[in-house]
């Protein structure tokens, strides 16, 4: 494991040569070795995010443990802030972005189609943005955000086991596998895993034998549960983001094994696709239909309300209002476009604000995955832009501007660029 790279130290005069270097080297990895409750709170928290264990254990909605570890992280967050344990950052522009992107969306309440809804969705939109600010201070050292990245790595195992066991038990949704809670939708598991897959490759970089067998294997089950979901969205992401990671690699080898790979992959879909509809006759495909309608739909909301949009979360609201009359639908849809989405919802300032903070995810991922001068940051700034430009796949077919984890990834970019001194 590398050492923590957030505690500077400052070394006496009298230690000189090798043995100041040692001294210096012995002081910082001892002053990471403790790492604060704040961090092992989020760690817990994000477990119990993956877990959704009141669905599992519906006992254990009376403790109601998310909120209770969310409160406890807080407070611990704050106490350590107090007392000098910890300086919190704030991450410029991107956390500046969020907030303004918060605040536009609270605004959208007041003049939503339905304010009772729009402030259930801003309640967990300051839940996600809590989130990502928690990362950005909590993920403050290389190993503790490593750390981040392996807990969500290896937590995406159960989303990603029990859709498979609900495929196996034939427990399907329209024929298509899912899970429970915030995966209980085909899609969001599908995009859910898609944007794990490159943090499991770039945390085996390096790794010794057994953690990249069992990345492997965790990899290989991500693969199985994307192909289960039989989500089109989520198929596309996975072979824009194999196709990325092997370009990157600038490996031959690596490109043909994954291309070989992914191309069987797509011949065994077609094979053995068990949707009603695959890739072929789109036009006459009605859940494509309605995605394309939904996108439509959004624009008009916008159109009419150009400023603050329909209010956030009320595209569901406003559909039957917009809907073609010649789409058959049995329930209002969301915009199934996270690009549309903030725009129709939260109007032009809304749309600025969540594209800046994405469009600037990106930017310093790249540039961090470009900084030869740190090799082993490099790597995960690697892994985190795959995982950024999988999401944007993801979000053209889907709406997922209210989901947790385009937030927890953009808070990892952020702590990175933190520990590398450039934020």
């Amino acid at each position: 494991m590398p050492s923590d790279s957030g505690s500077r130290v400052e070394t006496p005069i009298y230690a000189t040569g090798v043995s100041q270097i040692r001294f210096t080297q012995r002081r910082a990895t001892g002053a990471g070795a403790g790492a604060p409750a704040s961090y092992w709170l989020l760690l817990m928290f994000l477990f119990l995010l993956y877990a959704n264990l009141p669905f599992v254990l519906p006992v254990t909605e009376i403790l109601r443990p998310a909120k209770v570890v969310a409160g406890g992280a807080l407070a611990a967050l704050l106490a350590e802030a107090m007392f000098g344990k910890r300086t919190l950052g704030f991450a410029w522009p991107e956390g500046s972005l969020l907030l303004g992107f918060v605040t536009v969306a609270a605004l959208s309440c007041l003049t939503a189609l339905w304010p009772g809804y729009a402030a259930a969705a801003l309640s967990d939109l300051v839940k996600m943005a809590l989130v990502y600010f928690f990362i950005v201070n909590c993920a403050n050292t290389e190993r503790r955000l490593r750390g981040v990245m392996w807990t969500i790595v290896v937590c995406g195992v159960i989303p990603a086991a029990g859709t498979l066991r609900n495929y196996i038990h034939g427990n399907l949704l329209e024929g298509r596998a899912s899970w429970l809670g915030i995966f209980s939708n085909p899609n969001e598991v599908a995009y859910s895993l898609v944007i794990l897959l490159p943090l499991a490759a770039v945390l085996a970089a390096g790794a010794g034998l057994m953690p990249r067998l069992a990345l492997l294997g965790i990899s290989t089950l991500y693969v199985g549960a994307i192909f289960v979901t039989f989500s089109r969205g989520g198929l596309v992401a996975l072979a824009v983001v194999v196709g990325i990671y092997a370009w990157r690699k600038r490996s031959i080898w690596l490109q043909a094994v994954l291309m070989v790979l992914v191309a069987a992959g797509l011949v065994l879909g077609g094979k053995y696709w068990s949707r009603g509809a695959d890739f072929s006759g789109l036009k006459g495909d009605v859940t494509f239909r309605q995605r394309l309608a939904t996108s439509e739909v959004g624009l008009a909301m916008f159109a009419d309300h150009p400023l603050l949009g329909v209010g956030l979360g009320c595209s569901v609201i406003a559909w039957p209002l917009y809907a073609p009359k010649d789409l058959y639908s049995r329930s209002s849809l969301v915009t199934h476009n996270t690009v549309i989405q903030p725009l129709g919802e939260t109007g032009v300032m809304g749309f600025i604000l969540f594209a800046s903070f994405v469009g600037f995810g990106i930017h310093y991922a790249r540039k961090l995955a470009l900084d030869a001068s740190r090799p082993s940051m490099a790597n995960l700034g690697a892994g985190l832009e795959i995982a950024i430009w999988g999401f944007v796949v993801c979000g053209l077919s889907g709406g997922y501007l209210l989901t947790w984890f385009p937030y927890i990834l953009l808070g990892l970019v952020s702590s990175a660029r933190r520990i590398q001194g450039d934020g």
